[in-house]
């Protein structure tokens, strides 16, 4: 379980400014993925935990009903709701292993380059609880390149730390 990594306040702004989003086909093969196994099924809830300032949060938006994201920093939900403008989203300062939804009330579980802070037995314990028959649980993330480039390595690691 992660406390403290990300409460300040400065550290929440520069978090949501320089953060990437994932890609939105990420959101469409998930999507896609849902429609097919359950066609008369809605996709009605999507919570995404760990979600910071709401990057992973937001793409969900268009395709559920109800979009809930879920952070432990009360900072990062804070700023999370400065830049929230969609309707349909809540965002909630919460752990990962005590989720407050009814069981198999949720369609989507995600968790954004975060699950490496969850104590991952009682988080997934949790997520089989309130997920549906047939819902989904998305954990992703993303890495940096690191190029080997003979005497060149150095500078192009700078030049993409930098970027």
């Amino acid at each position: 379980m992660a406390y403290r990594h990300f409460e300040g306040v400065q550290h929440a702004a520069l978090y949501a400014k320089f953060r990437p989003s994932p890609p939105t086909s990420m959101i469409t093969t998930m999507t896609s993925y849902l429609k097919e196994k359950n066609s008369e099924k809605t996709l009605d809830v999507a919570v995404d935990v760990g979600c910071g300032s709401g990057q992973s949060t937001q793409i969900l938006s268009p395709s559920f009903k109800s979009v809930f994201g879920l952070d432990i920093s009360k900072s990062q939900i804070d700023e999370a709701n400065k830049m929230e403008t969609l309707k349909n989203i809540q965002y909630k300062v919460s752990g990962a292993e005590q989720l407050s939804f009814a069981d198999s009330s949720v369609t989507v579980v995600t968790a954004g380059q975060a699950a490496h802070w969850f104590d991952l037995p009682k988080f997934y314990k949790e997520v089989e609880r309130i997920l549906v028959p047939g819902g989904i649980l998305a954990m992703y993330g993303y890495i940096f390149p690191k190029p080997q480039y003979g005497d060149k390595t150095d500078q192009l690691s700078s030049l993409i730390n930098e970027v």
